[in-house]
């Protein structure tokens, strides 16, 4: 089974890059190539992609501000963003839009392509790096406690997911450190989304931090 990717970037070497890498795949298959976020909107509505490559920065509008667009002409679509370190703003504004993962523009070729597969698995990839740039941006506090709005709705162990979750631990990780299947926490994780309303797992890092916020204030 191929994998229909879309690739969006305002630099046309970059984007014959990303190409090239990704063929060395036979299962993926690079439906489109584009430069701007209205050319990025029109080729995911018509090619309905499994994963859209999204810069961040684009010349007519920002890649976080077509989110809500892909949504809606492909609910499917894994969207993958492509962010560079001291982009704390739009990544902060891309986990709120409620993208599915993030790689950082150095990041070599193997990662590239394993970050696909992760997202296509059902692994959302909030890196790192994410994380730390959602500390900055928000400036919490990493020795408070920034669930305390959240307490009253979720269970202990669920609180626990929750800020595993938050310092952008993968499942697998979670597991480890809570003594628990990956099954298991995966189905935390479901019940976690419904009980707060939200959609994406990244979401669940914004809404922590926004407490830590409010909390130190």
């Amino acid at each position: 089974m191929s994998v229909s990717i879309v690739i969006v970037d305002d630099h046309a070497v970059v984007r014959v890059g990303l190409a090239t890498v990704l063929a060395d795949r036979p299962d993926f298959e690079v439906k489109a190539s584009v430069g701007t976020a209205e050319e990025a909107v029109a080729a995911v509505g018509l090619h309905r992609p499994d994963v859209l490559v999204l810069d961040l920065r684009l010349p007519d509008r920002p890649g976080t501000a077509i989110v809500p667009d892909v949504r809606k002409a492909s609910p499917t679509t894994r969207i993958l963003v492509l962010t560079s370190y001291g982009e704390d703003r739009a990544v902060v504004e891309a986990v709120a839009a409620g993208v599915d993962g993030f790689l950082v523009k150095s990041a070599d070729s193997g990662r590239l392509i394993a970050a696909i597969d992760d997202l296509m698995a059902g692994r959302p990839m909030l890196g790192e790096q994410v994380a730390d740039a959602l500390v900055r941006h928000l400036q919490a506090p990493k020795d408070s406690d920034p669930a305390v709005a959240l307490a009253d709705q979720l269970t202990r162990r669920e609180m626990e997911v929750v800020m595993a979750v938050s310092r952008g631990l993968s499942n697998r990780e979670i597991g480890e450190q809570l003594g628990l299947s990956e099954k298991t926490v995966k189905n935390h994780i479901s019940d976690i989304l419904s009980k707060l309303g939200l959609a994406r797992r990244a979401q669940i890092v914004v809404l922590v931090h926004e407490q830590a916020q409010r909390y130190r204030s």
